[in-house]
């Protein structure tokens, strides 16, 4: 009984409760089925442990079931930065699409959980779901769109960095069906300062700051947004 419960409880791609916003959102549920028999399911990494390492080959594409990651690139100095945050249902591995080979690290954040579509079925299966390929272009599209905007973020005051750094990762947690308004800040104060391009003292300083105007409270990692519009407010036109 116990067996068969488990067999009933398995998650797979028809179950998953990130199905709309991973890879079979838009498919259909034969489609879907297809697709669930050759995804390869939960793979753990532990707080530190890598996905995958810059210039290692490509082996597939890779959705967070649970957990956080970031994304590492070495600038032309040879200095580490960070080059995105990774959240539940979001996709990651593009960085070795088109070369077969990895640009990036991804390092996991916290105990993470994640699925992967193996590479070299990616191609023979879009040639039976003809829609896949659209699926996984529009998601690379997505992570292209979420560079440029970030670069464009780059030209605020650090202030109006970190303010909208906070929106939008309450922003991506509340469309997964987290808690928009009090979470867990998974990466440290140095990861933020990298992805936002200043230093990890200033982060601090601009969060302490933000909570002497009401606007935050934060205890540890665990930040709570006490005034979400005055944080909009701060870097909207």
């Amino acid at each position: 009984m116990a067996g068969t419960a488990a067999i009933k409880k398995a998650v797979t791609c028809e179950n998953c409760s990130l199905d709309n916003l991973c890879i079979p959102k838009g498919l259909s549920q034969t489609e879907v089925e297809s697709l669930g028999e050759i995804v390869n399911r939960n793979t753990i990494r532990q707080k530190g442990e890598a996905l995958y390492h810059a210039g290692s080959a490509f082996k597939g594409i890779i959705a967070l079931r649970s957990g956080s990651a970031k994304l590492l690139g070495v600038d032309r100095n040879g200095n580490e930065i960070v080059v995105d945050f990774m959240l539940p249902g979001e996709l990651l591995g593009f960085d070795g699409l088109s070369t077969q080979f990895h640009q990036c690290t991804a390092i996991a954040l916290e105990t993470v959980n994640y699925c992967r579509l193996p590479a070299q079925q990616i191609e023979l299966l879009a040639g039976t779901i003809p829609s896949l390929s659209q699926i996984l272009l529009q998601r690379s599209g997505e992570q292209f769109d979420a560079q440029i905007q970030r670069m464009m973020l780059m030209r605020r005051t650090a202030e109006e960095r970190v303010a909208c750094f906070i929106v939008q990762v309450s922003e991506r947690l509340k469309a997964r069906g987290y808690a928009e308004l009090e979470f867990r800040l998974s990466m440290s104060r140095e990861d933020i300062g990298s992805y936002l391009c200043i230093a990890h003292e200033t982060v601090s300083r601009i969060m302490h700051h933000f909570q002497t105007l009401g606007l935050i409270e934060v205890r540890s990692r665990q930040l709570k947004i006490v005034n979400k519009k005055g944080l909009l407010a701060l870097y909207s036109e």
